[in-house]
């Protein structure tokens, strides 16, 4: 069976295009990837400029930290789980659009052996 149009025309629920529902999988997994490993440069960087950063004491470093402190752990935290969150919803994805396949195919069978008696 082609990887047509399923469900198109009124009947079932949930209408997919597997090629393109794959390759929007795909496109979302790798974009999780992207991130994940830009990510990983980008804080190495980070770290490392508040290593080499020298603030004063005055009033406008104490503002900048009192601003930057606060929010940056939440951020961090955020950004490291985000690269595999992203990539783990393409490759799940792509699962649910091969299941659906699966049961479009099998119900297809189905419906032919029935029509057959």
């Amino acid at each position: 069976m082609s990887e047509g149009p399923i469900n198109f025309g009124g009947a079932g629920d949930i209408d997919m295009l597997p090629t393109e529902a794959r390759a929007a999988m795909r496109r979302l997994q790798q974009a999780g990837t992207a991130f994940g490993n830009r990510w990983t440069v980008l804080s190495t960087a980070i770290r490392t400029g508040e290593l080499e950063a020298n603030t004063g004491f005055d009033t406008l470093s104490k503002g900048f930290r009192d601003a930057y402190n606060p929010a940056k752990e939440p951020i961090q935290q955020a950004s490291d789980a985000t690269g595999g969150a992203v990539g783990g919803l393409g490759a799940q994805g792509n699962q649910i659009v091969g299941q659906y396949v699966q049961s479009a195919q099998r119900d297809a069978a189905r419906m032919r052996a029935v029509g057959d008696l």
